[in-house]
């Protein structure tokens, strides 16, 4: 698969087409990624059915958008792009004190490697900080 029709369909992914998990992730992957409370956890993601249940669970709690912002940018196995997502938080995840109907947004930025046209490891790294203050799972001061 082309590295920009796959970094497309991993949007689309993360826009709830999670079919396409199928196709672009191999049956075994390693994330590189902080966790952002004990519910979500992607660091600790080590095949494709944990990524799914993952992502499946991200969209359970909030109606989210995702666009492309910068690239994306391909060179032998590897992709990458900046992303941007905004939505509205449903309610639910543990140790979140915001509000149902809460706006929520971030920014990130992908890097994916691949080996046989399938995502195999994937690194994220996000603004997670403003995120997990609206979501009221942190707090300041």
């Amino acid at each position: 698969m082309d590295n920009h029709l796959l970094w497309e369909r991993w949007i689309a992914l993360w826009n709830g087409d999670l079919a396409v998990g199928k196709e672009i992730l191999a049956e075994r992957l390693t994330v590189h990624s902080p966790k952002l409370s004990d519910a979500l956890d992607p660091s600790a993601v080590t095949d494709r059915d944990a990524a799914l249940a993952l992502i499946g669970g991200v969209l359970g709690i909030a109606d989210l958008h995702y666009r492309t912002e910068v690239g994306p940018l391909a060179e032998g196995h590897l992709v990458t792009g900046g992303w941007q997502f905004t939505g509205t938080y449903r309610g639910g995840l543990p140790g979140a004190t915001a509000a149902p109907g809460t706006s929520v947004a971030n920014r990130g930025i992908d890097i994916l490697r691949t080996e046989d046209g399938r995502i195999v490891e994937w690194w994220s790294a996000a603004e997670n900080l403003t995120l997990l203050a609206t979501l009221g799972l942190i707090h300041a001061g």
